[in-house]
């Protein structure tokens, strides 16, 4: 048997040590490269995979198809996850004829997620236990293959109980495993209704809330404490970690929470009981009993404990974005990048999940499959509930203008109008995508937000109905800004190209952008169609730059962007259709897995009523002027169009490979 591991932390290597033991070949592990800001008293997995010369690595996103490929080439017949931090994705899940085993640290299905062994003590539990699994695309909710329970004691903390799982994992693998070899290893469905699941944890998190029982505070204490970061509370702006705390039996005279009740032993009051503190340290302090700690920072009965008030709290505080689209394009990378911050929680809605499935699971994630035009009332809620919205669903692709003017009116104005008006009713602010095409048939030489004239065909000409349902939008919102007080930025990208635009079966449709088509073309070996000979110039923002420009308005340093229209582009990348074209090809004949896809078949000029429809009509230039966006939020572009053009390419090319080689596998 031939195996891959995928494994980190005492568990990682514990389940290695039994694999080796049972004499399962491990061609190749995969771990994670240790966190600088993480506190490492755990085994290093790289360390054990190089003391038994077994090759390792630590990619950054396992689920890239470079490494997708990298695993198919290594052709193992089954692999294990022994507390790997990362979701597999089907790409990899798929790979092994004996499917995928994730070693889990709760007796399934209860504590699925991050952190089980945390929040059983956290909770309060008596009974923990591991769980082998096989993985499927949802976290820890595949067919049960073997469990192994152990007790959790009153004295037990985080630490001692990954001493009894690194035992459990150790005594169950010794069982299992050799019918595993043999392939008479049964398999069993979770029962999904008893299903549980909690998210991550963060230091943060390990705040104590004295409105609580004596027994959640000690609970809470025991689960976070060394080598956590531990619990922690405030009395005025002392921060003071608490290590070790016990309940007490003894009565004392009713008291608010977090009052100290006594100084020796150091007694503080909760909701129901009170727990006296055996072991704590003041923030950057010593470690000492809680009577020493008391004497060292003058505490005195009555004195409470409790959260920190003062500008730390106001400034620290995430705020909350609602992304309407949040599987889109756009709403992707945003989500990408509000989470890299630090600063915020994003709560999006889509119809599917396909490009933010490594985004589920985050702590700061909140995903809802849903339509906007149907789940109107979890719309409205969340729009009270956050402090941004930022409303991305649209339809904006030029075949659709032609051939459904009705959807796009629909779908672009109508739904849009009632999120902006729960804006307006719950006083939210509102970042609205308005779009480059607002400027129609504009001959300005660069078109400015605030000048510009915004000039549309006649009617008969559908394709402005998409023109025209955002500007007009753009009108009522600028309206409710002006009678109404709401608070609103409206952003025009100008053609963003990169990673997950569009789909090549959209193309395949014709409902895409012209990169995309245009690669499709290429990937397909069909010819390159320049609508009205691709003569057509536009001015190409790359999709990390442009979501940088996004991410400022959002933070809107100094309340700059209130009230403004803010043009997102690359002035300098202008090309024609044509030349994004031969830019395209250059780039798809020097491409590593050029070999991989049909013959170059030329290009063929067609008229844009024969692809588009009757309804259509075009501009030759489309360039933004960018003088407020350097003005109000510090941003310039500079990555240029070829190295945009590439990546773009290089995503789609990558996971048409990974597609058709999936797609052989399977009918093999």
């Amino acid at each position: 048997m031939k195996s891959m591991v995928l494994a980190y932390h005492n568990i990682g290597c514990s389940g290695i040590k039994a694999l080796l033991k049972n004499g399962i070949d491990i061609s190749a592990i995969f771990t994670h490269k240790d966190e600088l800001q993480e506190n490492i008293w755990f085994e290093s997995v790289a360390e054990l995979a190089a003391i038994h010369d077994i090759a390792v690595f630590a990619p950054d996103d396992i689920n890239h198809p470079i490494w997708v490929q990298r695993i198919i080439d290594l052709e193992p017949d089954i692999i294990f996850s022994f507390y790997y931090r990362k979701m597999i994705k089907p790409a990899i899940l798929e790979i092994p004829p004996m499917g995928c085993l994730n070693l889990h640290g709760s007796l399934l299905p209860k504590y699925r997620g991050r952190c089980p062994i945390n929040w059983m003590l956290i909770n309060g539990e008596t009974k923990g236990g591991l769980t082998l699994h096989y993985m499927t695309s949802k976290p820890d909710d595949g067919d049960i293959v073997a469990q192994k329970g152990y007790d959790i004691l009153e004295e037990d903390t985080a630490k001692s109980i990954y001493t009894k799982a690194i035992q459990s994992s150790s005594e169950m693998l010794e069982e299992i495993l050799p019918q595993i070899k043999r392939g008479t290893a049964q398999r069993f469905p979770q029962d999904h209704s008893q299903a549980s699941y909690y998210g991550g944890r963060r230091p943060k998190d390990g705040e104590i809330n004295w409105n609580t029982s004596a027994s959640d505070v000690r609970n809470l204490v025991r689960a976070v404490s060394h080598p956590y970061p531990g619990a922690f509370s405030y009395i005025k702006e002392k921060k003071c970690f608490f290590w070790k705390v016990t309940e007490t039996t003894e009565n004392f005279p009713k008291a608010s929470p977090g009052t100290i009740l006594s100084t020796n032993p150091l007694t503080i009051a909760c909701t129901q009981g009170a727990i006296i503190v055996n072991y704590a340290q003041q923030e950057e302090g010593i470690y000492m009993n809680g009577g020493q700690l008391a004497k060292e920072i003058h505490l005195a009965e009555v004195m409470s404990f409790g959260p920190f008030i003062g500008d730390q709290i106001s400034k620290t505080r995430k705020k909350s974005v609602l992304i309407l689209g949040v599987n889109g394009f756009i709403g992707n990378h945003l989500s990408e990048r509000l989470l890299k911050s630090g600063k915020y929680t994003v709560h999006g809605m889509d119809l599917h999940s396909t490009y933010i499935q490594h985004l589920i699971g985050h702590p700061d994630f909140n995903y809802s499959e849903g339509d906007i035009s149907i789940h109107r009332q979890w719309i409205e809620y969340h729009v009270k509930k956050c402090d941004i919205v930022v409303p991305l669903v649209a339809i904006a692709t030029p075949i659709e203008y032609t051939r459904n003017p009705i959807r796009v009116f629909e779908l672009d104005f109508e739904e849009n109008l009632r999120i902006v008006r729960y804006c307006v009713k719950y006083k939210k602010r509102v970042i609205f995508p308005s779009t480059s095409e607002v400027y129609g048939m504009c001959d300005d030489d660069e078109f400015d937000e605030n000048h510009s004239n915004l000039i549309l065909g006649p009617i008969r000409m559908q394709r402005w109905i998409y023109s025209c349902s955002k500007q007009l939008l753009d009108r009522v919102i600028w309206a409710y800004g002006q009678k109404e007080g709401l608070r609103f930025t409206l952003f025009r990208p100008f053609n963003w190209i990169g990673p997950k635009l569009d789909t090549l079966m959209s193309a395949r449709v014709g409902s895409s952008r012209a990169i995309t088509q245009l690669i499709l073309n290429l990937t397909e070996g069909s010819p390159i169609q320049l609508v009205d000979g691709g003569q057509q110039k536009r001015c190409f923002t790359d999709v990390n730059e442009g979501i940088e420009c996004l991410f400022r308005i959002i933070e809107n340093e100094n309340e700059t962007c209130n009230g403004k229209i803010i043009n997102i582009g690359n002035p300098v990348n202008e090309a024609s259709i044509k030349e994004l074209a031969e830019i395209l090809i250059n780039n798809f004949m020097e491409h590593s897995l050029r070999s991989k896809f049909p013959p170059f078949a030329g290009f063929q000029t067609v008229e844009s009523q024969t692809y588009y429809g009757s309804g259509y009509q075009d501009v030759q230039h489309r360039r933004p002027s960018i003088k407020t966006a350097q003005r109000l939020v510090n941003w310039t572009p500079k990555i240029q169009l070829e190295e945009s053009v590439k990546h773009t390419l290089d995503y789609f090319l990558q996971d048409t490979v990974s597609e058709l080689e999936q797609n052989s596998s399977e009918s093999n």
